[in-house]
């Protein structure tokens, strides 16, 4: 006989609101087409930099010179130039520092310093003349006002400088020192004036570095010098481009050794650490390193560090070169003794899931940084163990394909560089070594109850305008599982694989914006997700479904030939529909609804053809789905 309904249920959907049409406000371009992929006209501009620089560390100091050459693409002339100045947060007169509250991660924490950079002997040339013009400074930015503009398309121009500034102790999280007990152990970045990025979208980018946004960066070779005291290792973004210079003939061999095996070998010792012997008897060194088509570089400097490395094997044939730095108080099994074999795992398995590595080193300094990314190089933090560890290198370096390669604007849009690299960092944990430090599959209804407080603000907020208690959740969690979501609930892997795969490739050191991302994977998978785009990322809507009624159908000789099962849409975001139902006979099925269901509708029923009792409908019974409110969703006989 026919079962009861449930009572009938009201809710917040409504089909013209999720599917109306018109997402996108502005058609593809010559620079930037439909299809999300660049257009044939598609510009950027470029950025070279060469620096010689000087760590002092009797002052916790840099001092440097550096000379760029900026060529302008685009079809614009430019009357002025802006340069970034990051290092100007860590004054106390920033207003960065009268933003950030006090106990917060982006902050100078420790010493407190008046930092930010000295500039001086700035000069503008073209084809070695000089060339006039007056500057300001503004917080952390530099405008360069020209007498004349640069002309469009090609033109280029040379700007040099020579500057200093204190290192912060931990300056946002991002760079800074550490006391060891042998020695301190710097982390360096943003440690030289860069230019800001100016595109077709809105021309000068110019928004201050307050500490959350992170970069936005134009592509170019950096080619830099770095000279310290000759007990310090210096490791750095890129090739090392002198390594005989600066190794002993012993450190050499092992250097090159770790280059050519599969295997970690160990390149410094903790015994070697203790001994003076161990590095080359002069009083400084100059480490020269090189990194090209990059949009920025990092390094260290430590007299404190156990180095080793290993052999990273590329797919196309090419080798990189995995290197772990940490000092004797990390060296176990549990802390960074394991820090190549992470690396080489990392790297190779984004490689061969994605795109091609394209630095000559993959290089973790263990630091008081508790996790910061730059290209070839990441900090994460010293007193990391196990799948921490492993965690955090595995989340630094998978930024270097979002934001490394696939450059997007980290200052308005956090969540695309956070978010895509902590989606392909669950996909990398269940690879690593069989899965070591894999827990299984997140339970996705858990999440969505966290999803759902009031509090929760939007992902599209740049993470300045966001609280900093939402950033974990709407830059790195919720696009994460909406990408998860989206591959395995709606478009399935291939699908998704091939157009993420895709929009990597043709976005690769370019400048994709969220509209470029959207598109792409609608072409490349074939599927209108202006739903998806607008529910998860544009809103912060919920989903809520619930079992209305569970019914018997009978054919016309009375005889049972299955249930009708009604689904009532009550939260805003639609999802597709699955059902498990389980039959008297304790046979359990699984049913799946496409969301299309849902475009007319904010109920539906769904057949169930079977001749057995149905004693159990369950939606979603595997929590694959963000539902908010599962306290609807099961109905029993």
């Amino acid at each position: 006989m026919a079962q009861e309904s449930a009572s009938p249920q009201t809710g917040k959907y409504n089909s013209h609101d999720a599917f109306r049409p018109m997402f996108y406000t502005s058609n593809g371009n010559e620079y930037r087409s439909a299809s999300g992929y660049p257009g044939p006209k598609y510009w950027q501009n470029r950025a070279d930099y060469n620096i010689t620089a000087s760590l002092d560390e009797q002052t916790h100091t840099i001092s440097g010179t550096v000379t760029i050459t900026y060529k302008n693409n685009s079809p614009d002339q430019l009357p002025f130039l802006w340069l970034q100045l990051d290092q100007n947060l860590f004054s106390k007169a920033s207003r960065g520092n009268a933003l950030i509250p006090k106990g917060s991660r982006y902050g100078a924490r420790g010493e407190q310093i008046d930092g930010g950079y000295k500039v001086t002997n700035l000069s503008v040339s073209q084809k070695a003349k000089a060339v006039k013009f007056n500057s300001l400074i503004e917080d952390t930015r530099m405008q360069i006002q020209l007498d004349q503009p640069m002309a469009a398309n090609g033109d280029l121009i040379t700007i040099k400088m020579d500057y200093s500034f204190p290192i912060p102790v931990n300056g946002s999280d991002r760079l800074g020192h550490l006391t060891t007990k042998n020695g301190e152990i710097y982390s360096i970045a943003q440690w030289f004036p860069r230019m800001s990025v100016y595109d077709d979208v809105n021309g000068w980018n110019t928004l201050p570095y307050w500490g959350a946004s992170e970069f936005y960066l134009e592509f170019g070779d950096i080619t830099y010098a770095i000279t310290a005291a000759a007990n310090q290792v210096v490791l750095g973004s890129g090739e090392l481009l002198n390594p005989q210079e600066v190794f002993t003939a012993e450190e050499l061999k092992r250097w090159n050794a770790a280059k050519n095996s599969d295997k970690t070998v160990i390149i410094r010792s903790e015994a070697d650490v203790l001994n003076p012997a161990s590095r080359p008897s002069k009083q400084k060194l100059t480490w020269k390193y090189r990194i090209n088509n990059t949009r920025d570089a990092a390094w260290a400097s430590s007299k404190a560090f156990v180095v080793s490395g290993a052999k990273i094997n590329l797919p196309s044939g090419k080798k990189s070169f995995a290197v772990e730095a940490h000092p004797v108080e990390s060296n176990t099994p549990e802390g960074y003794a394991r820090g190549a074999e992470y690396v080489k795992g990392s790297i190779e398995h984004y490689s061969k899931q994605w795109f091609e590595y394209p630095y000559p080193m993959a290089i973790n300094i263990a630091s008081n940084i508790s996790g910061m990314e730059y290209p070839g190089i990441v900090f994460c933090g010293w007193e990391a163990k196990g799948e921490e560890a492993w965690g955090v290198i595995d989340h630094e370096f998978g930024h270097t394909w979002f934001p490394m390669i696939v450059g997007s604007n980290e200052r308005k849009y956090g969540w695309m560089d956070e978010g895509f690299n902590t989606f392909i960092n669950n996909i990398s944990k269940a690879n690593f070594n069989n899965g070591e430090f894999n827990k299984g599959r997140m339970d996705y209804q858990s999440i969505a109850k966290y999803l759902a407080r009031p509090s929760n603000e939007i992902v599209m907020l740049t993470p300045d305008a966001m609280r900093e208690a939402n950033i974990g959740i709407n830059l790195y969690y919720k696009p994460a599982i909406g990408l998860e979501i989206l591959r395995k609930q709606i478009l399935g892997e291939e699908r998704f694989d091939y157009a993420f795969r895709n929009y990597i490739k043709h976005w690769a050191y370019k400048h994709p914006t969220p509209t470029d991302f959207f598109r792409s994977m609608e072409n490349a998978a074939g599927e209108d997700l202006s739903w998806f785009w607008r529910g998860w990322f544009m809103e912060d809507w919920s989903m809520d479904q619930g079992i209305g009624s569970v019914k018997e159908a009978k054919n016309k000789a009375g005889q049972r030939e299955g249930y009708d099962i009604v689904v009532n849409n009550l939260g805003r975001l639609p999802m597709p529909i699955i059902l498990g139902v389980e039959t008297s006979s304790g046979k359990k099925e699984l049913v799946r609804v496409p969301v299309d269901v849902w475009m007319r509708n904010s109920s539906w029923t769904v057949r169930f053809p079977t001749t057995e009792e149905v004693v159990s409908v369950t939606i979603d019974p595997d929590h694959e789905l963000p539902e908010a409110n599962p306290d609807n969703n099961t109905w029993k006989k």
